[in-house]
C-alpha cells in the first residue's frame, strides 16, 4: 500500500472469507480460521505482492533475471493498487502490518536480484545489509507513526529503482558493474533521509 495507507470503516468493510449467517447460525459462533477471516480485499493484492517477490528471489537464483526482475515490478503496481482499494472500500489494521512485511520482502529480493546480476563483493554485502536494516527502521517508524506524507523514500520505490538500475547495468555496462553498488548505498540512505514525498 505504499507504505501503510489505509481507511478504517468500522464494520462497514468487508473481510475476504466473511459470509453470511445462515440457518440461526450467528457468524461470530464460527471459530475456525479466525486469523483468515480479519483479511480484507485489499490484503488480497498485497498477499500476490508478496508472491511476486518470493518467487522473484528463487528466479534470481535459477539466474532468470528477466522474470525475477519484472515479478519485482509487479510487486510495486500491486503496492500502489492495494493502497487506492484499501481508501475506496476500507483497510485493516492486519493489512497494516502485511503491506510492511511485504515492502520489506521487495527490499530483500531487491537485494538479492542485485547479488545474482553481477554486483557481488564485500561492499554489496554492506549494503545489502545497510538496505534490509534501512527498510526494517523506516517500516517499523510508519507503522508505529502515522504520517499525512513520505519522509524519505518508500521501500518499494527504493526497491524497484535500484533494480532498474542495476538490470541496466547487467545489459550496458557489464564492465563496471561493480561500481553499481554504489546504487545501494544511495538507495539505503534515500530510505531513511528526511526527503519529503507526497503521497498519491
Amino acid at each position: 500500500m505504499l507504505e501503510n495507507q489505509m481507511n478504517p470503516q468500522g464494520d462497514k468493510n468487508i473481510h475476504v472469507f466473511e459470509q453470511p449467517a445462515d440457518k440461526g447460525i450467528s457468524h461470530n459462533s464460527i471459530k475456525i480460521f479466525k486469523q483468515l477471516r480479519e483479511l480484507r480485499w485489499p490484503d488480497m493484492l498485497t498477499l500476490l505482492g508478496l508472491l511476486c517477490v518470493s518467487f522473484s528471489v528463487y528466479f534470481s537464483f535459477k539466474g532468470l533475471l528477466g522474470i525475477a526482475y519484472v515479478l519485482i515490478l509487479m510487486q510495486f503496481l500491486l503496492d500502489y493498487f492495494d493502497g487506492k482499494l484499501a481508501r475506496a472500500i476500507g483497510g485493516g489494521v492486519l493489512g497494516v502490518y502485511l503491506d510492511s512485511f511485504t515492502d520489506f520482502m521487495a527490499v530483500a529480493s531487491s537485494v538479492v536480484f542485485g547479488w545474482f546480476v553481477g554486483i557481488t563483493g564485500i561492499a554489496m554485502l554492506i549494503a545489502g545489509f545497510l538496505n534490509v536494516g534501512a527498510a526494517s527502521i523506516r517500516l517499523a517508524y510508519f507503522t508505529s507513526y502515522k504520517q499525512k506524507g513520505f519522509t524519505g523514500i518508500p521501500t518499494v520505490l527504493a526497491a524497484s529503482a535500484v533494480s532498474t538500475i542495476a538490470f541496466l547495468g547487467y545489459f550496458f555496462a557489464q564492465a563496471y558493474l561493480v561500481w553499481f553498488v554504489v546504487f545501494y548505498f544511495i538507495s539505503a540512505v534515500a530510505m531513511i533521509s528526511d526527503l519529503k514525498l507526497k503521497k498519491i
